[in-house]
This record gives structure tokens, sequence and C-alpha cells, in this order.
């Protein structure tokens, strides 16, 4: 048997044993193939090792990786799918909303064109931009300024309630030429009336003397309505007491006339107050506007201030400073006359369907929702319970025993009658402002029904559209009305891309096509078409049109507000059905004979 030996291959002189003897090269190729063998079985072994360890990980990464594809590839799909579907939604609900006005609205050519520039009204609305904010009116700018403080022009008091302090606007804090525009402006409207404080020796005297001459027209319980007194005092050269040297055709002089004269309602609220006691001022614009209680004059209360630039506008303006800065009534007499008889102010007044008006006095004030309202109402009236609707006519279809009210029958006695001494909220709206003697002198006169577009065409021509009126927004939601109470509201926080309503313009609300979401909004429906649209009024809305044929049950019922309030029906009866706006000249032409030949004479 060959053995293998190690010396003998690299020994030459190796003794003479018998060996199966190889050559050289085949001896040497022998040993590599077996080392590499051996070399190639272990590699072999950890290739094998390694794979199978490998290959038990490999499925879970592989799977892992195949899973998390899929998943980004479903979400993709989904949000394809979804924006596929809500578009396809859009367009079907277009679609469904467009079949549904041509089955079911029937409108007249003058309908349809309201609803045209209604849409391109909506269409043309200003969108709030970050970017260029210093654009927009200063009452949207960025909320920086985080306090309330009496006006820097006003007289300093050590009391100051909340809503007789202007918040979030540093300028009313630090700027005494605030609320007015220019000095000239401030020279003018700065000049009030004098009044001396309570304590003050001079107040009794003071006051017996200015009440007086308010007694005196209050006394006469309504106004003459001649409609177009400045007219017939001009043709007539009648001399007026407060120029008695001059004798000036067409003049307006509300001193002259059986009114009670502007003034009143610095003295006296619900015993008889004066005629111009609602009137507002925008000196920017040289607007004077009759704001009616009832007839929408908390918005434009809110409005002014919006103007001026109060952060603050949302808030309850009626006992707000700048507020009180802008109303005729507080001016001196002789700047009360230089505004009525300067042509380059104008006049305006919207007037509201008396029988929606009263029914809303009355469901705000006697019937209110709010028990603190109610317990109010009947504590000033010496009631105990509250009263029915026809219950409240009846007590306005009573003569009073006298006007301004006696301290005797003060409270059951304030109810009765509708004259000067009635309550503002359901006083008629002819005797506010100088409407039932002094028509010709306004410009504009509007009717609520139609106080989108009627508006927006006074904002226009008078110049506050473009810098004001289109950018004005208000938030209706509670929730996100921001400040400490109603007297400190905050501004609206605007976001990029969102559209400003525009004041007095309708709201753009969705409505669901369910039965249950349209019948939980806020609408209105127009006498004149089958639309419902959304409510424009915003605040302490009654709803009152949606309940006119609840309240108003009974034809002698409607017969005997028609007769309590005949001046406004007249008034309301030429305007209620007319689109545009009204001017008073015209109106009193067609509402008294004698107007119309002093008018075209």
């Amino acid at each position: 048997m060959a053995v293998w030996n190690r010396n003998y291959l690299s020994s030459s002189s190796a003794s003479p044993v018998k060996q199966v003897r190889y050559p050289a090269k085949t001896r040497k190729s022998k040993q590599f193939t077996f080392l590499s063998a051996l070399k190639l079985l272990l590699s072999c072994c950890i290739v094998f090792l390694a794979a199978a360890n490998v290959s038990m990980h490999y499925p879970v990464i592989t799977m892992q990786l195949k899973h998390h594809d899929i998943q980004n590839l479903v979400k993709k799909e989904e949000f394809l799918g979804d924006k596929k579907l809500r578009a396809r939604g859009r367009v079907n609900a277009q679609k469904r909303n467009n079949n549904g006005n041509d089955e079911n609205n029937n409108y007249s050519s003058n309908n349809l064109e309201r609803d045209t520039s209604r849409n391109k009204v909506q269409s043309e609305r200003e969108v709030f931009n970050s970017s260029i904010i210093e654009r927009f009116p200063s009452a949207l700018h960025p909320l920086t300024y985080p306090k309330c403080c009496q006006m820097a022009s006003s007289p300093k008091s050590s009391i100051q309630p909340p809503c007789d302090t202007v918040c979030y606007t540093e300028e009313a804090c630090n700027d005494e030429l605030y609320p007015y525009f220019t000095k000239k402006d401030k020279l003018l409207l700065s000049q009030k009336r004098y009044r001396p404080e309570r304590g003050d020796p001079e107040f009794l005297p003071y006051v017996k003397r200015a009440l007086q001459p308010c007694h005196e027209m209050n006394s006469l319980r309504k106004p003459q309505y001649q409609w177009c007194q400045q007219w017939i005092a001009g043709k007539m050269n009648l001399t007026y007491g407060v120029f008695p040297d001059a004798r000036k055709h067409f003049l307006v002089d509300p001193y002259a006339a059986k009114l009670p004269p502007p003034g009143c309602s610095l003295l006296q609220s619900g015993g008889g107050s004066g005629s111009y006691q609602h009137v507002i001022l925008f000196p920017k614009a040289k607007l004077a506007f009759c704001g009616i209680p009832k007839v929408g004059i908390t918005q434009w209360l809110q409005f002014l201030r919006f103007t001026i630039g109060a952060k603050d506008y949302q808030s309850f303006p009626h006992s707000k400073p700048d507020v009180d800065a802008m109303r005729f009534d507080t001016l001196q007499e002789h700047v009360q006359m230089k505004i009525l008889n300067d042509p380059e102010w104008k006049f305006a007044a919207f007037i509201r369907n008396p029988v929606e008006r009263l029914l809303s006095a009355y469901l705000d004030k006697v019937a209110s929702e709010k028990q603190a309202v109610r317990q109010h109402f009947q504590k000033n009236y010496g009631l105990n319970h509250t009263i029915s609707f026809r219950e409240f006519v009846n007590y306005l279809g009573d003569e009073r025993q006298s006007c301004p009210l006696s301290k005797k029958n003060y409270k059951i006695d304030g109810l009765r009658g509708v004259d000067w001494c009635a309550n503002p909220h359901w006083r008629p709206q002819t005797f506010f402002c100088g409407l039932s003697e002094f028509l010709p002198r306004f410009s504009f006169i509007g009717a609520l029904d139609h106080i989108e577009h009627q508006s927006r065409a006074l904002l226009q021509s008078v110049g506050l559209w473009e810098s004001h009126g289109k950018y004005y927004h208000w938030v209706d939601d509670k929730k996100e009305m921001k400040g400490s109470g109603f007297c400190e509201v905050q501004p609206p926080k605007l976001r990029d891309g969102q559209e400003l309503i525009g004041f007095q313009q309708r709201m753009r609300r969705h409505f669901a096509s369910n039965n249950k979401t349209q019948n939980n909004a806020t609408t209105e429906t127009s006498n004149n078409t089958n639309e419902v649209v959304p409510d424009i009024i915003y605040g302490h809305s009654t709803n009152s049109r949606s309940k006119v044929d609840s309240y108003y049950n009974s034809p002698e019922l409607l017969e005997k507000v028609r007769m309590l309030y005949e001046g406004d029906f007249k008034l309301w009866d030429l305007i209620k059905d007319k689109d545009s706006l009204s001017s008073g000249d015209e109106l009193a032409a067609a509402l008294s004979p004698d107007c119309r030949i002093l008018r075209e004479s």
C-alpha cells in the first residue's frame, strides 16, 4: 500500500523503500485538488448558511416593502377617487339645482334680472388677502391693541361702563382727532349743545327752559303731514324763528315747523323725543342717514363705526362714544341748520312694511323670548303678565290722557296712543327725521324689502361702497364672536381667500338637499317669487315676516293697524314695489296735490 511520505517528497536521499511512485506533476495536482475541494466544501457551507439566514428574513422584508407600496397606492387612489367623486358630486348637485330651479321656479323678467344682478354682486365680492391688508379699511386690520378706553377727544370720566368705551382701537385712545377724519369735520361736528351736569345749580333751570318747546310740540300729538312744508313756506315767504331777519326760499327749519325740535331726545326718552333723534352723520360722504328703530338701525350704527375705523364695530353700538359724536341731535342749532340746508349733504332713509315692523316690536319688546326683557317691559308699563298682540294693538288704539306723560299715570298711559310720546320702537316711521313735513329734503328713500341692492346703490351714490361697503364683514355665529361681552366684540378673524360679505348683502350659505337642513336655516321668502333666500337681517331679528299671518288673524285687526299708521302706509304703498331708490320730492308730489302743484310751479 502506498504511504504518503512528506519527508520523501522533500528529501532527495531517502531510504530505498518500496513505494508506489507518481510523477511529480501528478502528485502536485492531486494535492491541489484535495485542498481545493476542502476549501470549496467549507465555502459552500458558509454560503449555504448565509443564504439560509437571509432567506429567513427576505420574505418578511419583501412583504413589508410590498405592503407599504400597496398602502401608498391605495391612499393615492382613494385621494384621487374622492377628488373625482367630490368634483362629480358638485357637478351633479349643480345640475340638480338647475333642474329644480327650472322646474319649480317661474320667475318673471324683473325677478330674473334681480337674480342675475345678485349673482353678479356675489361673484364680485372682495376676497381677503393679508399680503395687501393696507388696502382694506382699518377696522379689518389685525388686532394689535387689546385695550378698551374712553376716546382721547372726550371729556375724561371716572365711570367707564363697557358699552361707553371704544375697544381694540389705538387711535381712539391716543388720537384726539378720532372719530373725525379731518380737522374741518371736527371743528363743525364737535360743536355740541351745552348741557349742565346733574348737581350743577344751572341743571334744573336749564332742563325746564329746554323742555318747554318739546312739551309744546308733543302736546300736538301728531305732525300735520304737509309732506313738503319747506315748499309751502317758501311760496308764502314765511319768516322762520331761527333766522328772524332772513327769508329763504325752500328753507328747512324744524324749529319753526310744528315738530318737536331737535335736542328733545337729550332731555326725555320714551316720554317724547325730537323728530331728529335718530339721524346719524357720515361726514366723509356728507350723508345724513335717518335710522328708524326696527328698520335696521343697529346695522347702520355698526357700519358707521366700521367707516370710522373702530375694530369693535360688531359690538352693541347704541351708546358708544364715537356714535354719539356723530348724532345730529347733539349739535348746536346753527350747525344743524347748516347741515339741513347744505345741498352737499344728502339725506336718506329706509322704510319698513308697517305690519311687519309693529309685529317685530311686539315680539322683540313685549313678548320677547328673553325673560329679562319681558319683565323689564311689564315693569315699565305696570303690567303683571305678557299681553297678547291683539291687546297690544288695542292699547295703542286708546287715546292717552296727556303727552308728555303725567307722572300720575305714566306707566299704563305710556302704552296708550300712537303719537310723539309713543315708544320709538312702535312710533310711526314718518314721525322721524322730518319725513312728515320735509320729505323733499331726502335724496334717497328705500324699502327694507329691497335693502340688498338699494343700500348698495345708496352707498355707491355717496362714495362709500368702494371704500368701505364692499369690504364690510360680520360674523353671525356667537361662538366665533370673540370678546368679553357684547359691548367688547373683537374684529372677525379673516383667512386668506375668505370672501367679505359686504354691507347689507346676503350671506352665502350652502343649503343641503335634505329638507331638515333647509328648514333649520334662517330664511325669508320673497313676496314676488317662490325663491327661498338666506335672511339678510343680522342682530336681534324676530323673523316677523313669517309670523304675520298667525298674528294678524282677522281683517279687523289689520284694518285697525292701517288706521293707526295711516301716514306710514301711504308712504310704504308708493315704494314697496320699486326696485330702485325713490327721491323725496317725487314721493311728496305723489302724496299731496299741493306738493305736486308747488313742485310743477
